[in-house]
Parts: structure tokens; C-alpha cells; sequence
């Protein structure tokens, strides 16, 4: 009976193992989805689409932001796996495509065009608004596709219930950070100004570049299994 015991616990803790996400997975994760939500140079998006509200006006679109941001990759972390199914895509398409769409924007980050935030028509129906913490702060700006397509390919990779929590948990901190540093905006835009913005967005587009490549190669492996051999 202790052997037959043993051997369930050991089995057991086995099997938890698998759906636990390593370190390395976890700080990879991170970094993709700070690269892809860009906090630091959306911040001087942000300072620009508040520059003519007052201060505590601007901090409470920042807080709302945060919050609508936190939802948004919560949402896609527990139930992108049954959007998956119900549109007959697998993981490796979506990590192969979301590839492109990550690799796309970091083009654009290094080229420092913005054309894939949002066109210059919503930017300035947005800029008239008093409502745009979610939309188009929150969604595309910084919860966009790739974000959005990272945190469920992840999802899907690390489909235990810890790891989901550990994803979830990283999808928080990084957009109560993303609150914080729109909260602070102004003095951030005004001490870094639009030439050390600049640098910040195309460091990150090359660590996203680099990222994207990884999830392309892998969803074009899990595709065709013969490349990986």
C-alpha cells in the first residue's frame, strides 16, 4: 500500500512538473509581452493624447487603462485555448502567425512608425474623447494584436492551471507598471524627450524582432514537422 502510494505521489508530482513553467519560460514571457506592449514608449503617446487634460484627469485615464489592459490578457490567457477550438486554428498556426505580426511591428518600432498603433484619422477622433483609456489606449495601443497573440500562444504552450497563474500574474505586473508610468507621464515625456523616446522604441523593436523570429521558426516546425528534424 506505501509503494502503491508513493508511486501515485511521485506520478502526480511528475505531472504537475509538466505544467509548470520554468524560469527561463516565465522571463521569456515577460519579455515578449513587455516588447510587444511597449510601456516606456507608448508613455509618450500616452502624455501626448492627455497633454490638454489636467493631471488628475490624465492619472485616472492612466488607472483605467491599466485595469482595461489587465482584462484584456486575463481574458485571452484563460479562454484563448477555446477560441482556438472554435475557430479551428491550432497553436502552432497561431504562434507562427503571431510571429508575423510581432515581427511586422517591430519593423515598424525600428523604422519609429506607429502606423500599426492606429491611422491618423482614429488618433485624432480619439485625441476629441474624454473616454479613451480603453479604446484606443488600452486596445490596440498597447493590448494589440501581438500582445494579445503572445499571451495566448503562451497560454496554450503552459496549459496547466499554475502556469496559467504565473502568466497571469506577469500580465498584472506589467500593466499596473504600464499604469504607473502613464500616471507619471509628463515628467517621463519631458526628462527622456521625443529623441530618447525614439531610442527606447527601437531597442525594444529589436529584442521583439528577435522574439518574433523564435516564434515563427517554432509555429513553422510544429507545422511541418519534418523542418525540425
Amino acid at each position: 500500500m506505501l509503494h502503491a502510494f508513493f508511486s501515485i505521489t511521485t506520478a502526480c508530482k511528475a505531472n504537475n512538473r509538466k505544467h509548470l513553467m520554468t524560469e527561463t519560460a516565465l522571463i521569456t514571457y515577460v519579455a515578449a509581452l513587455f516588447s510587444m506592449m511597449n510601456p516606456i514608449g507608448n508613455t509618450g503617446v500616452f502624455a501626448g493624447m492627455t497633454a490638454d487634460r489636467d493631471a488628475a484627469t490624465a492619472r485616472r485615464i492612466a488607472w483605467t487603462c491599466a485595469g482595461a489592459i489587465a482584462l484584456t490578457l486575463l481574458t485571452v490567457t484563460w479562454t484563448g485555448g477555446i477560441l482556438l477550438k472554435f475557430f479551428g486554428i491550432t497553436v502552432h498556426e497561431l504562434r507562427a502567425a503571431g510571429g508575423v505580426i510581432v515581427l511586422l511591428i517591430a519593423l515598424s518600432m525600428l523604422r519609429s512608425d506607429n502606423s500599426h498603433r492606429q491611422t491618423p484619422q482614429e488618433a485624432a477622433s480619439a485625441a476629441e474623447q474624454n473616454h479613451i483609456a480603453v479604446v484606443p489606449l488600452a486596445i490596440p495601443i498597447v493590448a494589440g494584436p501581438g500582445a494579445i497573440a503572445t499571451a495566448i500562444v503562451a497560454a496554450e504552450r503552459h496549459s496547466g492551471i499554475w502556469a496559467k497563474i504565473d502568466l497571469s500574474i506577469a500580465a498584472v505586473g506589467l500593466a499596473l507598471f504600464t499604469g504607473f508610468l502613464f500616471s507619471v507621464s509628463k515628467p517621463i515625456a519631458n526628462k527622456l524627450g521625443e529623441s530618447g523616446m525614439g531610442v527606447v522604441t527601437r531597442l525594444m523593436g529589436m529584442v521583439l524582432a528577435a522574439i518574433a523570429m523564435g516564434m515563427l521558426a517554432d509555429g513553422v516546425k510544429g507545422m511541418i514537422p519534418a523542418l525540425a528534424s
